[in-house]
């Protein structure tokens, strides 16, 4: 029998989220892992979340790296705005902004939002709450719940100190 990849990434999501089978973390990893190693691509990004998050398989964060990498280089924005997220925890906020970047060219909108972040506080950018406003409403007008948050207690500190 030939097990296709979809069909294994397929089968992976109902062990995780115990639909129709007993909830089997190791067994969704397993599965997801036979797929990815097929190349399919949603199974290639989800690999680097099971590392990552220690999912059905012991937290690696060199092969959850490596595996959004592989992700990345699908074309996957996911991968990049995630790798861009590591490599802030990271404190490598150089990285952060080249991934986040490349994510936000892809379309990734929280991507827009992270970056307004690195401006905001100056991290691998000079600080510009200018430029940073602008790309927090931007990630607002694309419905980020995120940038409405900052937005909104922005709004509400400004009115505070006006009055």
């Amino acid at each position: 029998m030939v097990l296709r990849p979809a069909w294994l990434y397929n089968r992976s999501l109902e062990y995780l989220e115990g639909k129709g089978v007993p909830e089997d973390a190791a067994r969704a990893f397993e599965l997801n892992s036979q797929s990815a190693e097929l190349g399919f691509h949603d199974a290639v990004l989800a690999m680097g979340w099971f590392y990552l998050n220690g999912v059905g398989v012991e937290e690696d964060v060199a092969q959850a790296e490596a595996w959004y990498r592989r992700s990345a280089r699908q074309g996957d924005p996911r991968a990049m705005f995630s790798l861009g997220q590591m490599a802030y925890a990271a404190g490598d906020y150089s990285g952060a902004r080249r991934w986040l970047e490349r994510a936000r060219k892809k379309g990734h909108h929280r991507s827009t939002y992270w970056l307004g972040k690195l401006s905001w506080r100056g991290h691998g950018v000079p600080k510009d709450r200018a430029e940073a406003m602008r790309l927090f409403r931007q990630a607002g007008r694309m419905r980020n719940p995120e940038a409405r948050r900052v937005l909104k207690a922005l709004a509400s500190s400004k009115r505070r100190r006006n009055t």
